[in-house]
């Protein structure tokens, strides 16, 4: 028994180490680049996302997420109305920096707690492409201490903010 096992072992990796080497050779591709190919690593938008769900809980409304420049009203009217019933909802919107870009929203509890959740991520940013060694992805996550504002910003990005300075461990 222990000898089948051994012999389908050895020719699993024998096997793998042939298509590692099949691959790089006639595709161009390297072993470590082919894990990054199949599984990307997370976008700004889907660690936002994950980041305000986990607040927010299950069975929570999802208002929405707003790119970059597109039109924030039914997101912003739907948070509004989940804030003013004190029902548990999610909503996020793009920014776009200098050397940066990311996605800012809003969480509420079933406990009506309420939350900013901050992620940016270096490079790729308004005034171009920053060199960087890899992802550099920061989630910052604040309490609320006021009721949010709408604000706007340059050019025309409309979205909601607490201007919270509760900072909570990530």
């Amino acid at each position: 028994m222990r000898r089948g096992t051994l012999l389908i072992g050895s020719a699993a990796a024998v096997l793998t180490a042939c298509s590692v080497w099949f691959v790089n050779k006639y595709f161009g591709v390297e072993a470590h680049g082919i894990t990054s190919r199949l599984w990307p690593p997370l976008s700004v938008e889907k660690v936002e996302t994950r980041k305000l769900r986990n607040l927010a809980g299950l069975f929570s409304l999802d208002c929405g997420h707003v790119r970059h420049r597109d039109r924030a009203d039914s997101a912003i009217a739907c948070a509004e109305e989940a804030i003013r019933t004190g029902r548990a909802f999610y909503v996020s919107f793009d920014y776009v920096g200098l050397d940066s870009h990311g996605t800012t929203g809003l969480a509420a509890s079933s406990k009506h707690e309420l939350y900013e959740v901050d992620t940016n991520q270096l490079g790729n940013g308004f005034g171009g492409y920053v060199g960087t060694s890899g992802i550099v992805r920061t989630v910052n996550v604040s309490r609320c201490e006021k009721a949010p504002v709408e604000e706007t910003s340059v050019p025309a990005n409309r979205y909601l903010t607490c201007h919270s300075v509760a900072l909570l461990p990530d």
